[in-house]
């Protein structure tokens, strides 16, 4: 409820409201200004901000506005025209309540706010600077309200050294506003940043167009319609069908009475819906809008206003579990995917030529043929390998355990001599002090992981040319994001530009990657970039990733393949353990061996 004037709140009411969100960022001051325009009944709103809004923001509307007599009040700390008395603590129906926002802005920032209400000839200015009044003048303007904050944390400026870079601030900005223009469709919202039209919501109240207007046609094109009301709360939005999903929780968006909040309760009742319709590790997208009343919650618990307390829990859960499968009963949700969401591996064609091998892996000699019998290991054997513990500590410690490791006494792969193969998992080899035990999968990974290395550190990248582009929609609101993470794609060897103003083209990529495995790097790296993963981590999260493409346990490898294997090994600066630190492989002396058949 808004009342017609703002008021000082009294300190009985004021001691309950939970403390209020200090203002820690940029996106703090658009999200508080975006909510008092919305609350003020505004259709129109546009935002603008420059270098991440740490030097500018601008938030303009057409709302209610505030009078010149109220400007002074609107700065103190606990006025608000949202509550008069402590019941209205119990049924909040506005974004905004506490009072706090405009108080805490222009203490932090140099801020100007021009306001005029509808029906009045003139409109008024106050200019504040670090919570001091400059000024308060009559003003020209339109109906509505704008306020500028220019220039914060300009006297606090060890606060500005833990804000990130600009493009990362504006991102987190663009993520707000985008699902602001979702959550009020029936607003019109702009957003500007450094001068540039980010996007524009139509306003006309279309719930499917604000969503297609930031958010890829790809996954648009997915979505099925959700609707369902039981009398005591309702439900409406849009769910994906089970045929696109995400590999991260980004695209669950939940508002509860038209407020954006953060959900353990309603993102575990999406992920049972969805139980027997997607693998582990698969996110459908969903824009749930859910509406109760308003006694029966509490949005008053958290200093950022993003969580809310159901006070029927499982009432909530039970509702929208049932509504999201009634949705996914949809001709177009019927349909389960049943493959493995992971690409098939392909046989690894070794780089090495067979005729550059060392013949000491001559024996024993093994066929081709599927009729041909593979080497045999003594059943026997069986316990033997029970009996391995095999360490999970980090690389330099499973370096110094198992192995004197230095540059110029080293392990050849290639000097050991190939026994045969342990369901077609391990590779068993020997040499004049041991046997060893080597995991194919663990130590083509390694291989494949400093390939990687190397490429991504080179200067000169070989690529292929596509016949046809690749096509990557990334939706307007992660559009700034994704250009940072584009222009890392291009020093790997990617040759990647804009294509309209929300995707990609990919015209090449790397020699050393096949098509497949090129288009799933780029979705990683785009997804590491979204979620704000540090530049390195990036790099390292989507190496390990691309790591996938080797070979894998019970992959039966050919004689040659198993010796291309071992002097690939021998190149590698670090080839005792894969990049997840496992070890690659563990030997046994014949003391050990006696030990464990108890002969010593």
């Amino acid at each position: 409820m808004i009342y017609p004037n703002i008021i000082e709140l009294p300190d009985e009411i004021a001691g309950k409201i939970a403390a209020g969100e200090v203002i820690e960022r940029p996106l703090s001051v658009v999200k508080e200004l975006l909510e008092n325009s919305i609350d003020a009944g505004a259709t129109s709103v546009t935002v603008e901000i420059s270098k991440g809004g740490k030097e500018y923001i601008r938030v303009t509307d057409n709302g209610s506005g505030i009078s010149k007599d109220q400007l002074k009040l609107a700065f103190t700390r606990h006025a608000t025209s949202k509550l008069r008395t402590t019941e209205d603590l119990d049924a909040i129906d506005t974004l905004g309540f506490r009072g706090e926002a405009l108080a805490s802005i222009a203490s932090v920032s140099r801020t100007e706010l021009v306001s005029k209400p509808a029906g009045q000839k003139l409109g008024a200015r106050i200019t504040i600077e670090n919570s001091n009044i400059l000024s308060i003048e009559d003003a020209a303007c339109e109906e509505g309200t704008t306020i500028i904050v220019r220039d914060l944390f300009c006297s606090i400026p060890a606060r500005l050294k833990f804000l990130k870079p600009d493009n990362t601030e504006s991102a987190l900005i663009t993520d707000y506003v985008s699902k602001m223009a979702i959550a009020w469709p029936q607003v019109r919202i702009r957003l500007i940043s450094n001068g540039s039209t980010l996007f524009t919501s139509t306003g006309k109240n279309s719930l499917k167009q604000a969503i297609m207007t930031v958010y890829s046609p790809k996954m648009c094109a997915s979505l099925l319609e959700l609707a369902a009301d039981d009398g005591s709360m309702r439900v409406k939005g849009y769910i994906s069908s089970p045929t696109y999903y995400e590999k991260n929780r980004r695209r669950q968006v939940f508002f509860v009475n038209g407020r954006l909040i953060k959900s353990k309760l309603l993102e575990n009742a999406v992920a049972q819906a969805y139980s027997d319709k997607l693998f582990d590790g698969m996110y459908p997208a969903v824009f749930i809008f859910l509406y109760v009343e308003p006694t029966q919650l509490d949005v008053n618990i958290h200093p950022h206003k993003t969580e809310v307390r159901f006070y029927q829990e499982k009432a909530v859960s039970d509702f929208v579990v049932a509504s999201v499968r009634r949705a996914l009963l949809d001709p177009k949700g019927l349909e389960v995917r049943t493959q493995t969401p992971e690409p098939q591996v392909h046989e690894v064609i070794p780089e090495v030529p067979v005729s550059d091998v060392r013949s000491v892996f001559a024996e024993p000699a093994v066929s081709d043929s599927e009729d041909s019998p593979e080497p045999v290991i003594d059943s026997g054997l069986d316990d033997f390998f029970k009996e391995l513990r095999v360490s999970r500590e980090e690389p330099e410690q499973v370096q110094e355990e198992f192995f004197e490791y230095n540059t110029s006494k080293r392990l050849l792969f290639s000097g050991l001599t190939y026994i045969g193969q342990f369901r077609d998992t391990y590779l068993i080899l020997k040499d004049a002090d041991g046997l060893y035990l080597l995991d194919q999968h663990a130590a083509h990974e390694r291989i494949m992981y400093e390939k990687l290395i190397r490429s991504f550190n080179s200067e000169m990248n070989a690529s292929q040319q596509l016949l046809v582009p690749m096509i990557k929609d990334v939706g307007i609101a992660d559009m700034q994001q994704a250009r940072s993470a584009a222009s890392q794609l291009l020093e790997l060897g990617f040759d990647i530009a804009e294509f309209g103003p929300s995707s990609f083209a990919v015209s090449a990529v790397p020699g050393f990657m096949d098509i497949p495995e090129a288009e799933d790097f780029i979705d990683e790296f785009f997804a590491a970039s979204l979620e704000g993963r540090s530049v390195q981590a990036r790099k390292d999260q989507i190496i390990m990733r691309s790591c996938k493409s080797a070979v894998k346990a019970h992959d039966h490898l050919s004689i040659e393949e198993i010796s291309a294997l071992m002097l690939d090994l021998d190149r590698c600066e670090n080839p005792y353990s894969c990049p997840h630190g496992r070890p690659v492989f563990v030997k046994f002396t014949e003391y050990e061996l006696e030990r464990l058949f108890r002969r010593k």
